[in-house]
């Protein structure tokens, strides 16, 4: 692996709470990290010790290979960055973007050149002599990138620069920044709630929470195959069964619900489990008929509660006998099953729709003449340690 930007055993504190603690992340040369996570969860520190505009309390930081400290003007040289709300200066757009070239004392005829190629990359020439601070927000967000990238950075810091973009214009931005990351090799990392945005411009995602990163991996896998129930609720997750595996080889498995039902899946995992199922990934069908055939491993009888639009597709909420079970499907679906409350139908989803996490809020339940939770809460406080449960 080709890493440009290293940390190892990083932490900050801010007031005494741990801000940030990151055992090791390494970035590769030229791709795009998606850093996510809830507010607080470290994101935004992690970019600005990444930066090089905060110092660790502990740790090291590397880039290509060779360790630096906050502030290396001549490292910080070969980043720029782009946040949620772009400044710009007083002056015109082509001034805005010839910003940092002129910062780099670079002759007057390159700094002209570099400045009129990037506004022409991202459709801005048009807008070259306009007051940059008269611009929608789409267009300054545009400036703001073209100001970045024309100084050519090794890496682009980019911290929820859609996030007040309308639809079209955050498809746009998206668009600009894929385009320029793959003509410079860019190594890009982008901050983001949105798990559409990370899906459309990221290699790799990092999970985040109280600091730390839960879950790094190829996008696509983060997204099918969270880690845990935390990356499952915060990757969209709406279907999270608990219960227990019964059979299990050869990379298949037989899960049991603990609310009636049972569940064949190709993950293979022993023991307690949650059962995360996308609610895309179920299909509605009308009742079986005796003797009916299907190649899908898991079909349930269910009966409709409710029916949403929550825009492109519509939210339906199923009760499957004992436990609940959510479909996203197109209207076209309502429409040709005649879909309302009280429909009895059958739910359908693969066996590689069925992903399999450990169960870490379940609790084996107390034997006759065990102390009571209460009291093992008091002891683990007269202990000077208490673990937080996620």
């Amino acid at each position: 692996m080709n890493a440009i930007l290293e940390v190892q055993r990083v932490k900050r504190r801010y007031n005494g709470g741990m801000a940030l603690a990151v055992e090791h992340l390494a970035v590769r040369r030229g791709e795009t990290l998606c850093l996510m996570g809830p507010n607080g969860a470290g994101k935004s520190t992690l970019v600005r010790v990444l930066n090089l505009v905060e110092e660790p309390d502990e740790g090291r930081i590397s880039f290509k290979g060779s360790a630096v400290g906050a502030r290396a003007g001549n490292v910080r040289r070969s980043m720029a960055g782009v946040f949620q709300r772009p400044y710009l200066f007083r002056g015109s757009v082509a001034d805005n973007v010839a910003y940092g070239l002129r910062l780099r004392r670079l002759d007057r005829r390159e700094v002209e050149r570099r400045a009129a190629g990037t506004m022409e990359l991202l459709g801005l020439t048009a807008l070259a002599d306009h007051d940059a601070r008269r611009l929608s927000g789409g267009e300054a967000q545009r400036v703001a990138l073209a100001r970045a990238i024309a100084v050519r950075p090794e890496v682009l810091f980019l911290d929820e620069p859609a996030a007040n973009l309308d639809p079209h214009a955050r498809v746009s931005f998206h668009a600009d920044l894929r385009r320029v990351a793959s003509r410079d090799d860019t190594t890009v990392i982008y901050v983001t709630h949105s798990i559409e945005e990370a899906l459309a411009t990221g290699d790799r995602i990092a999970i985040m929470r109280g600091g730390a990163i839960r879950q790094l991996g190829d996008a696509a896998d983060v997204f099918h195959h969270p880690a845990d129930r935390f990356c499952a609720r915060f990757l969209g997750c709406e279907n999270l069964l608990p219960g227990r595996v019964r059979e299990s080889a050869a990379g298949a498995a037989m899960v049991e619900l603990d609310r009636g039902g049972r569940l064949y899946t190709t993950a293979g995992r022993q023991g307690r489990v949650l059962a995360c199922i996308r609610s895309e990934e179920v299909t509605l069908h009308h009742p079986s008929l005796p003797g009916e055939l299907s190649r899908t491993a898991n079909r349930l009888a269910a009966v409709v509660r409710q029916v949403v639009a929550t825009g492109p597709l519509h939210e339906v909420l199923l009760d499957c006998a004992g436990f609940e079970l959510k479909a996203r499907v197109a209207r076209p679906v309502i429409l040709d099953l005649g879909l309302e409350p009280g429909q009895a139908l059958e739910a359908r989803f693969d066996e590689s729709a069925v992903h399999l996490v450990a169960d870490d809020e379940w609790q084996e339940p107390e034997a006759p003449g065990r102390c009571s939770r209460g009291v093992l809460l008091g002891e683990a406080f007269a202990g000077g340690e208490v673990r937080s449960r996620d």
